[in-house]
């Protein structure tokens, strides 16, 4: 059986003889074309859909061997094909010039039959590969670009309604017509979509936190608040192993009405410190304690840290990969991603995670996070927690009077913005389900103070607030961008548009009414 031909290769030459002698010397191995002039190579070149390799002569009448190299290497329908000059020994070549132009490699006249197969043989190899190559980083590229399609919807679809059943779960809490049993119920619908949050942001947020992506949204945060929400999220593991949990407050025992505010984000203090507690009450022992202490020190530069004691010990065997990916050792179902994502949280925020462990002290983990100029904890059993201070205290405006446009697809969500608001003394509210709709609205009534989803049908929230940039009067109004997912390349487009206010989703009743309070009294200040 006749063995397949797999592959045609195309022979330069103007002399006929030249042509012969390679013909037979690749017959019947290979299909053969031919030429006998650049022009010919070059059409023949463009037309075919198999070409292996060229054999191209250097010296030829009208257009030499370097000129039509030249042209295939620039024309993307032929430049992938590997080139190999073939010349006369007696002919003055300049080899260097013919690989610049991308040869792939010289054989001189009268060419050895074994030698000019070898050669071919090789850069069809090479060539192969390359494209296999090509084609392996064009469907990676494309892997990457789908999972980033579904972590943007995702983040979208997914934060939005979290946001919502967090929030009217809070704001639920403080019903006086609730009886106790129902206050507990929605705590812990609370705490279930806190928990379905932290697997929808470790998918995607840790791969950025990797790659030095992440981008931190610094806001006021209470981490008393935080810790005891931990507490309440594992009490159904520190009832079964009897293990007591306690805070401490530089030193002095913590209540869940006291304050220790520091600048970051919620949701990673709450995964950092949720993994680091869960792991704490795992592996202590019946009985036992969980200590988190939560300290400030006025050094240079000033910083705090969280420290979480447990009676446990860290197996030996584990010690010295304990921060890596996947390490786990001797826990049935552990996935090693705890204290690796604890680790790459604190890295994240500027600081470190680390350990020590001794069968006489236990087990402490201890993560020092420095505080960014100007911010300062704040701890207190009755201070109002702290807001961002900007120019002018006051608006002009009352708040009952001011009219805020909340424009997102989602009606419940608009629904959660509003109910926030209300309860912060604003009273006047339109509502749009897209940017086009926000357009419409804002042509026919003055409005005080815009907040927008990014992600919507139809116009987004950047195409709305660029439309808005784009009006002399329009442009003059507040805009908060409200969005579950901003990349850094995101981030800086919008910011190069005019962005400057923006509220990451999932966001606590805080934020919000904090953003709106520095947004209004930012423009206060500029007033005056």
């Amino acid at each position: 059986m006749e063995k397949p031909k797999t592959h045609t290769i195309l022979i330069v030459d103007d002399l006929p003889e030249n042509i012969k002698m390679l013909t037979q010397q690749l017959l019947p191995e290979y299909t053969v074309q031919v030429a006998t002039t650049g022009k010919k190579a070059l059409e023949i070149a463009r037309s075919s859909s198999n070409l292996g390799v060229i054999l191209l002569d250097v010296m030829m009448p009208e257009m030499d061997g370097y000129e039509v190299c030249r042209q295939l290497k620039e024309d993307s329908a032929t430049q992938k094909i590997p080139v190999i000059f073939i010349t006369a020994s007696n002919e003055e070549i300049d080899e260097l010039a013919g690989l610049e132009l991308g040869a792939a490699d010289y054989l001189s006249k009268p060419v050895s039959g074994a030698i000019l197969r070898a050669r071919i043989k090789t850069q069809i190899s090479l060539s192969s590969a390359m494209a296999a190559m090509t084609e392996e980083n064009s469907v990676f590229s494309e892997n990457i670009r789908l999972r980033e399609d579904v972590e943007r919807i995702s983040k979208h679809d997914l934060k939005g309604p979290l946001t919502a059943i967090i929030n009217i779960s809070n704001m639920l809490v403080n019903d006086k017509s609730l009886t106790s049993n129902h206050i507990e119920l929605m705590e812990l619908l609370s705490q279930s979509a806190l928990r379905m949050l932290e697997m929808v942001n470790r998918s995607s947020d840790l791969y950025k936190m990797e790659q030095g992506t992440y981008r931190l949204n610094l806001v006021p945060v209470n981490l008393v608040k935080i810790v005891f929400q931990v507490f309440q999220e594992l009490r159904v593991t520190v009832e079964r192993k009897s293990v007591h949990c306690s805070l401490l407050i530089n030193q002095k025992p913590g209540s869940s009405q006291e304050i220790f505010e520091v600048p970051g984000e919620d949701f990673m203090f709450f995964s950092m410190l949720s993994n680091l507690v869960k792991n704490a009450v795992e592996a202590s022992p019946t009985g036992g304690e969980v200590l988190v202490l939560l300290d400030q020190f006025s050094n240079d530069p000033p910083n705090f840290t969280i420290s979480v004691k447990n009676r446990g010990v860290v197996p030996a065997q584990i010690r010295g990969r304990l921060f890596e990916r996947y390490a786990t050792y001797g826990k049935e179902g552990g996935t090693g991603l705890g204290v690796y994502s604890a680790s790459l949280m604190a890295k994240t925020m500027g600081g470190n995670l680390s350990f020590v462990t001794s069968e006489s002290d236990g087990t402490t983990f201890l993560v020092n996070l420095p505080l960014p100029d100007k911010l300062h904890p704040r701890v207190s059993a009755n201070e109002e927690m702290f807001t961002e201070r900007m120019p002018g205290s006051s608006e002009r405006k009352p708040r009952a009077e001011m009219k805020i446009l909340v424009v997102d697809d989602y009606p419940f969500m608009r629904r959660v913005i509003i109910d926030i608001l209300r309860q912060d003394g604003f009273a006047t509210f339109l509502e749009a389900g897209d940017g086009n709709s926000a357009i419409s609205l804002l042509e026919k009534n003055p409005v005080d103070l815009v907040l927008s989803d990014w992600y919507m049908p139809g116009k987004s929230g950047l195409e709305l607030m660029e439309y808005m940039q784009s009006d002399a009067q329009l442009k003059k109004i507040p805009f908060i961008m409200i969005t579950a997912n901003l990349s850094l390349p995101e981030f800086e487009k919008a910011a190069e548009k005019g962005l400057r206010n923006y509220v990451t989703k999932p966001f606590s009743s805080d934020i919000i009414r904090k953003k709106v309070k520095a947004v209004l009294s930012k423009l206060q200040g500029d007033l005056e």
